[in-house]
């Protein structure tokens, strides 16, 4: 892969915790294609031809997530890859006061819901975890998870270090649904490798909306 990578590539890639063998080469694949066979590489990258539009083609950029966004006109989108293969506790949160559900993905369970109750994520301070397990690929599983629930998605603002944030994730739903969401798409054989946490208190989230 070295002698694919211009130098100036090597040297943005290193600079964001990445290396040529994080790298795969679809260069003559289509989007969908090289999306595919770079997952299945276990590939956080790919390579791609001179591809885009306005200053990212001028630049001749062709680092690109596997979603098809281009890293060096944003890098923050490297971020938002890392998060999707990084593996962590996927899990159910629920507020009573707010009367909402979130779906999300942490490395520490205690510290997460910690912390949203200390920020009043979403407007609410009585966040509790109320279902989770570990798997493989956190911000994926967890972005997928969320898709499927069948309910109304809610914005709602709080305040972060004195900065007004917006809160996006959250779900007007029952926890039974979220459940449905998060699991139904599991394998028995997956169902029976993983080690779930659930609360005694999830009947009180089962909350109805017309």
């Amino acid at each position: 892969m070295t002698s694919l990578l211009s130098a100036d590539e090597v040297r943005f890639l290193a600079r964001h915790g990445y290396s040529e063998e994080d790298v795969y080469d679809g260069r003559y694949q289509s989007k969908e294609g090289r999306a595919a066979a770079a997952k299945e590489a276990g590939k956080h990258l790919v390579l791609a031809g001179v591809i885009g539009r306005g200053n990212c083609r001028r630049m001749g950029h062709r680092l690109r997530t596997r979603a098809g966004h281009c890293i060096q006109c944003k890098p923050t989108n490297i971020a938002f890859q890392r998060r999707e293969d990084t593996p962590g506790y996927v899990y159910i949160a629920g507020s009573l006061s707010g009367r909402v559900i979130k779906i999300g993905t942490t490395g520490d369970l205690n510290q997460r819901e910690n912390q949203m109750r200390a920020e009043g994520y979403g407007g609410s301070k009585d966040w509790i975890v109320l279902f989770s397990f570990y798997v493989s690929k956190g911000g994926e599983f967890e972005r997928a998870a969320s898709s499927r629930v069948k309910g109304n998605r809610v914005y709602r603002t709080y305040f972060k270090d004195g900065i007004e944030q917006g809160a996006v994730e959250l779900h007007q739903c029952s926890f039974g649904e979220a459940l449905r969401a998060m699991t139904e798409h599991l394998s028995d054989d997956e169902r029976k490798r993983l080690t779930v946490f659930r609360s005694n208190n999830t009947g009180r989230y089962e909350f109805e909306y017309e």
